[in-house]
């Protein structure tokens, strides 16, 4: 799938009456506008506020483009593939699908071959639908709850709150009036709905939910309520950063990892690595950090941010995420039925990130975070990868005699994201949402976690165009 891009479209419904100035280009400034971070938030605010006439300069510690948007095709035979960023895109999410269009990238719906899903329940694996009496038995569901099925669950104990829930443009200052879902962790929340221990358990399959603010999950879910389509960008997600970067290449200096900002004198002083080793210092009219707080946090800002928001970017916490890609000599589950895809309550999410590449050798993903993410983050990297085919093993047994090679990635190990993405736990999110995207002055946030669409691709797009309206007006 693919769509023409209408630009001067975007401009006027994206930015409304800030781009009436980026139609006239603004006067040129003696200093740049400083973006940190060459993900897509920093590549799209880059690229609008050039067409805005505004001089760019992006600083990136790495030695590429895409921030958390990254694809791994090594160790892996040619023509395979695996995400260790996002591996979806909402068919809501059009700024995203915009892009892609844009730049010539083709999508393809992420959806299941045919066949049975798997869900592994304290090590009973039971196929879905086929045996959906078995995953009663195994759940302990009451005789109202067995009639419903997980969809049904959800719809039960959820669905009447999620209107209310679901404005992406609702003002941060909103998330004071429900404080309420905020105050109890997302299994805590089901139960006090009325939801027994096994509901429970079906409803949070997959995930690692036990610390998570209800008011985040909540949020997520109306958010996404109305969602019934998803794609992936054919080749790797990292190919919209790739293209993205390629316009604006003079202006990106990679292997720049910025160590300190003083924000308190005009211009804007940014100091940074070049390289890891030489010292250098840029001067700024404006400066738009889109690192992840977990990142911003280890800097040396002067003078201090207000209390709300170092608060915010000390204490905001990231998913310790670890994505597993395992590459099996064949694609077994396809001949026994499956379609790859499974959710356990270890938990882990297992899918086959090859159902459109032709072949015979097949991948699988898996994903693991809270409790177990932390464990695979603390091995070396054989022995975390040796951790995640046995996980997957207890699901797909005949992974064990196909296992060919595979690789991990740990975003909690990566120096320069520091987790995978920002989530809340109790108590945090009403009080910290009014302080994240705030601007500090000529101080700028963008990212995933600045936005509504936190952990989405759109959310860091959504951010860029937000804080060009900052800087624009």
């Amino acid at each position: 799938m693919t769509r023409r891009f209408d630009r001067r479209a975007f401009l006027r419904s994206a930015l409304g009456a800030p781009i009436a100035l980026a139609a006239r280009r603004q006067a040129p400034s003696a200093y740049p506008v400083v973006i940190v971070g060459a993900g897509l938030a920093g590549l799209y605010a880059a690229t609008i506020l050039r067409r805005a006439g505004k001089a760019v300069v992006v600083l990136e510690a790495r030695n590429e483009a895409g921030g958390r948007v990254r694809t791994l095709r090594a160790p892996f035979h040619a023509g395979l593939y695996g995400d260790a960023g996002p591996v979806r895109i909402a068919g809501i999410h059009r700024r995203v699908i915009d892009l892609a269009g844009e730049h010539g990238l083709t999508l393809v719906p992420f959806t299941l071959s045919p066949g049975a899903s798997l869900l592994n329940v304290g090590g009973t694996v039971i196929r879905i639908p086929e045996q959906q009496q078995d995953l009663v038995a195994a759940l302990r569901l009451t005789p109202d709850e067995a009639r419903l099925g997980q969809g049904g669950l959800l719809q039960r104990y959820v669905a009447d709150v999620l209107a209310d829930l679901g404005d992406s443009s609702v003002s941060p200052d909103a998330y004071a009036r429900w404080d309420e879902y905020d105050r109890l962790a997302w299994p805590d929340w089901l139960r006090s709905r009325g939801a027994s221990d096994g509901a429970v358990r079906l409803m949070t399959l997959g995930g690692d939910s036990r610390q998570l603010s209800a008011l985040y999950v909540l949020r997520q879910m109306a958010l996404l309520r109305n969602t019934t389509t998803f794609y992936k960008i054919q080749g790797g997600m990292d190919r919209l950063p790739r293209a993205m970067a390629k316009p604006i290449a003079d202006v990106v200096r990679y292997d720049a990892a910025v160590v300190g900002v003083d924000h308190g004198t005009s211009p804007i002083r940014i100091d940074y690595l070049e390289q890891g080793r030489t010292r250098r210092s840029l001067r700024a009219s404006d400066v738009v950090f889109t690192l992840p707080f977990s990142v911003l946090r280890t800097l040396a800002i002067q003078p201090s941010f207000s209390s709300g928001k170092t608060r915010a970017i000390d204490e905001l916490p990231y998913f310790p995420a670890v994505r597993f890609l395992l590459e099996s000599r064949t694609r077994f589950w396809d001949a026994s039925g499956f379609n790859g895809s499974a959710r356990s309550d270890q938990p882990a999410e297992i899918w086959d990130c090859t159902y459109d590449v032709p072949g015979e050798r097949g991948l699988l993903g898996a994903t693991v975070g809270g409790e177990l993410g932390r464990t695979a983050s603390g091995m070396d990297r054989s022995a975390a990868i040796r951790f995640g085919t046995d996980l997957v093993v207890r699901t797909f047994p005949d992974l064990r005699t196909t296992f060919d090679r595979g690789a991990v990635y740990r975003w909690a190990l990566d120096p320069w994201a520091r987790g995978a993405f920002a989530v809340f736990h109790t108590g945090q999110m009403a009080s910290m949402i009014p302080e994240i995207a705030r601007p500090e002055g000529r101080v700028h946030f963008a990212g995933e976690h600045t936005s509504p669409w936190m952990g989405w691709m759109e959310g860091a797009l959504e951010s860029a165009e937000r804080v060009v309206k900052e800087i624009l007006a």
